[in-house]
């Protein structure tokens, strides 16, 4: 007998995912301290959990606050603890917490202040770095830096390097777990059109690297933001953001390991110029895919426009204006076709008697009816109040009757219940055939005419016009 668990109460749902996000960035540090790390040994060329507690902040509020803290303080305490001065050592560790703690609360304030719909279009990524990076950042590895003097953990002399190198490991920690955020955030995140999107891409960004390394050919490096822009118009955001963010992280490991063709004379200049390369080409590379989103909604908006001025709202079928084109382009085509005019009879007294609430429900039944009738190369159409055409195409004269025969008896002995009253409705209908020889135009207009006697004769009937 099959169980199921019942769902967790959204409290614990919550404090779930925030274990699990403050589990993140403890690994993500832990990563970057043992792959990436300089001296003191708890600072490092890229520091992902800066970007991990805004995003962190951003879903979760102030409540992230407490585990940011905590989580800084145990990736730090290791690398700033001083045999025979464990309190001072304490100290300067919980103030490093401290302020990685509130760079992000700053950046958090600052983006919902002046930001609050996120990263739209290219635009917005100015307005990121300079909110969630650049202030917040600027500010927190000033902080940092003399605290580090402070302690005596590097010398006076260093700090303007060693801010420099908070800085650019923060904010660049910043942008690359910010754009995986944003792309998981697309509806298709994990759509995938074609495998060799993927693997192709994956299989080049590989080669370079390796052969950029292990054949001393390190110019090769230089063609892997390119190969990752044009990754953009082929990937979902998400898929895009990953490999970018692989492919820096490839960068930046390389160079620490005294790879690759930013290697100088002094680590400074080495580490200055290589997190150069890596912060402008993530920008690029993130500025590409968020103006390759924005043009992809403005195309949807587009078509959506587009097709709710051919549509009929209450129906679903098409208008008057998106009917008469299509009718037109069949002349083009050599097709022979019907053209067929349906009317609900009395439908002004429907109205009168059950109000504009039944007269769209009768509405909406005959575009049903309609609908399961018709074959998908049929053209059906509400071009007026109670008046529906149809475009029967690629018919045989001897099945034209009795699809529309089907239509008229299927609404004759339906029963619409209206308030207190069971409702019964009927229609007329007049269709020409383009046998004729006369084009869309002409034939709406002769069922119309078919439709008018149809009309005169007791209505609910099918007439076939006869020139």
């Amino acid at each position: 007998m099959n169980k199921r668990f019942p769902p967790l109460p959204p409290v614990w749902r919550k404090q779930l995912t925030l274990g699990l996000a403050s589990l993140c960035y403890l690994l993500t540090g832990w990563v970057g301290q043992t792959l990436f790390s300089l001296h003191p040994a708890n600072i490092t060329l890229i520091w992902l959990p800066s970007g991990i507690a805004l995003i962190m902040l951003l879903n979760w509020g102030m409540t992230s606050l407490l585990w940011i803290w905590l989580g800084s303080f145990l990736l730090n305490v290791g690398g700033m603890t001083v045999e025979g001065a464990l309190p001072s050592s304490l100290g300067h560790t919980a103030i490093a917490a401290l302020i990685d703690t509130l760079a992000p609360a700053l950046a958090l304030y600052l983006l919902r202040r002046f930001l609050p719909l996120g990263t739209r279009n290219a635009n917005d990524l100015i307005k990121l770095v300079l909110l969630a990076g650049v202030v917040p950042i600027s500010i927190s590895s000033l902080l940092l830096t003399w605290n580090l003097v402070l302690g005596h953990y590097i010398a006076g002399s260093a700090w303007v390097a060693m801010a420099k190198m908070f800085f650019l490991a923060d904010i660049l920690g910043i942008i690359l777990v910010y754009q995986i955020h944003t792309g998981w955030q697309d509806p298709h995140a994990l759509r995938i059109v074609r495998l060799r999107h993927l693997v192709l891409p994956l299989a080049g960004l590989s080669l370079f690297g390796i052969l950029g390394l292990g054949t001393q050919s390190s110019w090769l490096i230089y063609l892997m933001p390119p190969l990752l822009i044009i990754l953009a118009f082929e990937v979902s955001r998400f898929y895009l953001s990953i490999f970018s963010g692989l492919t820096m992280l490839f960068i930046i490991l390389a160079t620490a390991h005294g790879l690759g063709p930013f290697i100088h004379l002094t680590p400074e200049e080495t580490n200055t110029e290589m997190m150069a390369f890596v912060f402008s080409s993530t920008l690029t590379i993130f500025g590409v895919s968020l103006q390759r989103a924005q043009l992809h909604r403005t195309e949807q908006d587009k078509q959506t426009a587009e097709k709710q001025a051919s549509y009929d709202p209450l129906s679903g079928l098409l208008n008057r204006r998106g009917f008469m084109p299509t009718l037109a382009r069949l002349d083009n085509q050599g097709r022979r076709y019907c053209v067929a005019m349906l009317d609900i009879d009395n439908f002004k007294s429907i109205n009168d008697n059950h109000g504009h609430r039944v007269g769209d429900r009768v509405i909406q039944i005959l575009a049903q009816i309609i609908h399961n009738r018709c074959r998908s190369q049929d053209i059906t159409a509400r071009i007026g109040g109670e008046e529906f055409a149809l475009v029967l195409v690629d018919i045989a004269p001897d099945e034209v009757e009795p699809l529309l025969e089907a239509i008229r008896s299927t609404l004759a002995n339906m029963s619409i219940v209206a308030e207190q009253q069971t409702l019964y409705c009927t229609i007329s209908i007049g269709w020409a055939d383009s046998a004729s020889g006369h084009d869309g135009e002409t034939l709406l207009h002769h069922a119309d005419l078919a439709l008018y006697q149809a009309k005169s004769a007791g209505k609910n009937r099918i007439v076939a016009f006869s020139g």
